[in-house]
Parts: C-alpha cells; sequence; structure tokens
C-alpha cells in the first residue's frame, strides 16, 4: 500500500505490528494495575479490634494497615486535643480521621487504577484505527487473509483494552467497599 506517495505500508507486518504493540501495551498497563491492586487488598486488610485497641498508641509506621493506620491517627487526635484543653467533639473527630483515611488510601492506590484504567480504551482505539487503516487502503480482495487479520486486530485489540478497563473498575468498586470496612473497623477504637 501507498499512502499519498509519501509512505509505503506492508499490509500484513503493519497489521501484525499494530495489534502486537496494542495488546502488549494494554496487557502492560492491566498487569501494573494489578499489582497495584494487590498491594491496596494487602494494606486494606482488617483488624481485630484487640489488636488495635493495643496498637493505637504507638506511633505511626509505613508498615501499618488502614486499619491501624486510622486508629492510630484517631487515638493521637482524641489524646492532643484533650491535653490542649478544648477536645473536640467526637462525631467532628471521626468525621475528620475517616475523610484523611479516605483520601490518603484514594492517592495511594485506587487513583492510581484508575488511571491505569482510562489508559486503556484509548490503546483499544489505536488498534482499532490500524486495523481501519488496513482494511480502507487495501484494495485487493475483499475477503483476503489481509482483510480478515485487520478485522481480527481491531477487535481483538478493542475487547481486551475493554475487557481490561471494565475489570479495573470494579476492582477499584470492591477496593472502596473494602477500604471503607477497614476504615471503620479502625474507628471502633475506645478514645
Amino acid at each position: 500500500m501507498d499512502i499519498l506517495g509519501l509512505i509505503t505500508i506492508n499490509p500484513m507486518s503493519f497489521n501484525i505490528w499494530s495489534l502486537r504493540v496494542s495488546l502488549t501495551l494494554t496487557t502492560c498497563i492491566f498487569v501494573i494495575a494489578m499489582v497495584l491492586a494487590v498491594r491496596a487488598f494487602i494494606h486494606a486488610k482488617s483488624m481485630d479490634h484487640k489488636h488495635l485497641d493495643s496498637v493505637k498508641d504507638k506511633n505511626a509506621s509505613p508498615q501499618d494497615t488502614l486499619a491501624e493506620s486510622v486508629a492510630k491517627m484517631l487515638w493521637a487526635t482524641s489524646q492532643s486535643d484533650g491535653a490542649a484543653g478544648q477536645p473536640a467533639p467526637k462525631e467532628f473527630l471521626y468525621d475528620a480521621t475517616r475523610e484523611v483515611a479516605q483520601n490518603n488510601f484514594n492517592g495511594l492506590f485506587v487513583n492510581r487504577i484508575y488511571m491505569c484504567a482510562n489508559l486503556l480504551p484509548p490503546i483499544g482505539l489505536w488498534g482499532t484505527v490500524a486495523g481501519m487503516i488496513v482494511i480502507f487502503l487495501y484494495t485487493g480482495d475483499p475477503g483476503s487473509a489481509i482483510n480478515n487479520g485487520a478485522i481480527g486486530a481491531k477487535l481483538w485489540s478493542t475487547y481486551f483494552a475493554l475487557m481490561y478497563y471494565v475489570l479495573l473498575q470494579a476492582i477499584c468498586v470492591c477496593l472502596d467497599v473494602v477500604a471503607k470496612r477497614s476504615i471503620n473497623r479502625g474507628l471502633q477504637v475506645k478514645i
């Protein structure tokens, strides 16, 4: 195929190349997002109340789970407010701690997974566009292997990108539920 006399494309190699690029990028981004999701699920694992009550007065560390972080944050805030002479209402402490913990969790994990998920449809679109280029520029037999390959390239690239996208969106919803449970468990420590 010749495009405006400037670029010559071998339809067979272009079709395979475009499918490989599209599928490789979507799969790599999906794997990165899945690693983040596994880390998020590990961070948001639930803890029992006795353990949270035993660690609430210790210093916070990066290895703390979400429930431990919430318990330590709530305990430290309630103790510092009580020492200052004007304790904040408990409802305010609970709400502020919940918001800070949820924002922190979303910033560390969920927003990054959403960013990876939002990259997938445009990359799937690349496979569709590449397949359409081959179909429109090839002037030979419409039932040939090149046209069938181009149709396959555009369908597979779009299918995988959208499948990965939907799966990552569902994982983010599950992470939100798990994080809220973990935060609520951390908020149940005695202050």
